[in-house]
């Protein structure tokens, strides 16, 4: 698992466990959170072939990558630069995984009427960081054709669940109404909350990516989704609700995010019929859990 230490990496981790795999990671981050981690970059050729050689994997999640930077150019060295030192160095070693690819909704961009976006939808990517994501897809794409590589593409969209980053709204939110509840204060500061996102909990589409490396068939893509779309002012309203306190939102045209796409829902179909997968948390269920992991993080301080 590349970006084992990840958000998606973790629960990942606990799935994988839980059905008895014996798990490597490759993270620049050595933290031990279970399962035998390979510090290095993806862009350190010699230290990816070492961990491939050394764990032979039947079974390659591709996480690792960047979200966020103020300079693009990161984002490419990492998504798609980090993902061809990958697949070069799984050819250089003779492995031959099945690869599952996270990608994300972000590929689709805006547009469509509303309508649940469906994988043979044009993708219409409006940020760095999309663009960036499409071009991963592509390549790996090229890599399936040209050398035979085993590769899944997983489209996942917008993840919820405990431990998620606090750059996320949700996750923003949650972090800010633990600090209110603890420092007594009643005010939080939001940015758009018009928009609507199809939300699915990380548990449910760690599960998903487990079922696409067993059932998934190489070269396609698939999207990881609920079906439904729910503003980003519900999800607020929600955990405001869970809260014991009456806080107020301030809302920050700063933080508002250039190029936002307006609403986003997807139709995942395509992985159900070929994995029998449903996704199983409501969304109360992950918006209360991630409330109740900031609490805890601000708890101990080391929110």
């Amino acid at each position: 698992v590349t970006g084992l230490n990840g958000f998606v990496g973790r629960h990942l981790l606990t799935t994988l466990s839980g059905s008895g795999s014996q798990v490597y990671g490759f993270d620049k981050s050595d933290a031990k959170n279970g399962g035998h981690i390979f510090k290095g970059e993806l862009a350190d050729r010699g230290a990816l072939k070492q961990a491939l050689l050394e764990s032979m994997p039947d079974v390659i999640f591709h996480l690792a990558g960047s979200i966020k930077s103020a300079e693009p150019q990161k984002l490419y060295e990492a998504n798609l630069l980090g993902t061809i030192s990958l697949f070069e160095s799984v050819l250089e070693t003779g492995c031959q995984p099945i690869v599952v690819l996270a990608s994300s909704s972000a590929v689709y961009g805006s547009g469509f009427g509303g309508k649940p976006i469906r994988e043979l939808f044009k993708p219409r990517p409006v940020t760095h960081y999309a663009v960036s994501k499409l071009m991963q897809e592509l390549m790996a794409l090229h890599y399936f054709d040209a050398f035979g590589l085993h590769i899944i593409v997983a489209r996942m969209f917008n993840l919820l669940g405990p431990g998620q980053s606090p750059d996320l709204a949700c996750s923003a939110f949650a972090r800010q109404i633990a600090l209110a509840e603890t420092h007594s204060e009643d005010e939080i500061v939001a940015g758009n909350l018009k928009a609507h996102r199809d939300f699915v909990d990380v548990r449910d589409a760690a599960r998903a990516l487990t079922l696409l490396a067993e059932k998934g068939k190489a070269g396609q893509t698939y999207n990881i989704c609920s079906g439904r779309a729910v503003s980003i002012k519900k999800c607020l309203e929600q955990m405001l609700s869970m809260s014991p306190r009456r806080i107020k939102v301030r809302i920050d045209s700063a933080r508002k995010q250039e190029n936002d796409v307006p609403f986003q829902v997807g139709n995942a179909e395509k992985l159900c019929r070929a994995t029998g997968w449903s996704p199983r948390i409501s969304l109360k269920q992950s918006l209360s859990e991630l409330l109740e992991y900031w609490r805890q993080q601000v708890k101990s301080g080391t929110e």
